[in-house]
């Protein structure tokens, strides 16, 4: 498996739908990946899509190049190599991103940054990315002015802890805890699998009950 160390994100710069039936998106993501094992496949027999994942309006995420291999769509031969692409279907340079696929995208890139340990920092726009045609960042308008950037990472990044993924099976509980100062990790980390001390037990204990008494 290669390293990843980046999640960019794109936009399609096409329609949502390719027709009026197209309403999940899948129609045209076949179309987007088509267009792109046409182009490579002759140097790259394996090669299925330039991005690993595409979400349409409606939130179903589809799967395009396979995680384990690079797909060439940041511009930029290192971060391809070492980055997950994944493309919202439609044009935000123009448009509005519907709530459902926003809602997906968050929940995707989510559990990929939590999966691969990725730097909140290195999850980019692909204009953030340095081109190597132009040797400078914003030399695209992808994923446009209208991608809600800020608010997609402002949702990843709360977690009571930097190792509890969102779809960690106790994740409620371990949020509630934390919340309410009854455990409190180490060093923003929760260590799910760790033995606990009678030391540290005591003092769960004492949390609870001092929130029972009061």
């Amino acid at each position: 498996m290669r390293n990843i160390n980046y999640i960019i994100l794109h936009h399609s710069a096409t329609a949502p739908m390719l027709n009026q039936s197209d309403r999940d998106g899948s129609a045209i993501s076949e179309v987007i990946c088509k267009r792109a094992r046409a182009h490579w496949e002759s140097e790259f027999p394996l090669y299925r899509c330039d991005y690993h994942f595409l979400i349409g309006r409606s939130g179903k995420v589809f799967k395009g190049q396979p995680v384990e291999l690079p797909a060439w769509h940041a511009t930029n031969y290192k971060v391809n190599l070492e980055s997950i692409g994944v493309c919202f279907i439609g044009n935000f340079q123009t448009g509005i991103m519907p709530k459902a696929q926003f809602e997906a995208g968050v929940a995707l890139v989510r559990k990929l940054v939590y999966m691969f340990d990725v730097p909140i920092k290195n999850v980019l726009r692909h204009k953030d990315v340095i081109s190597d045609i132009t040797h400078r960042a914003n030399s695209t308008l992808c994923p446009g002015k209208n991608f809600p950037y800020v608010s997609l990472l402002s949702l990843i990044n709360k977690t009571p802890f930097e190792d509890i993924p969102p779809d960690y099976k106790y994740f409620k509980e371990i949020e509630f805890l934390k919340k309410h100062g009854i455990m409190e990790g180490e060093n923003g980390k929760f260590n799910p699998k760790a033995f606990a001390s009678r030391e540290e037990l005591a003092l769960v204990a004492y949390r609870i009950l001092t929130k029972l008494i009061n």
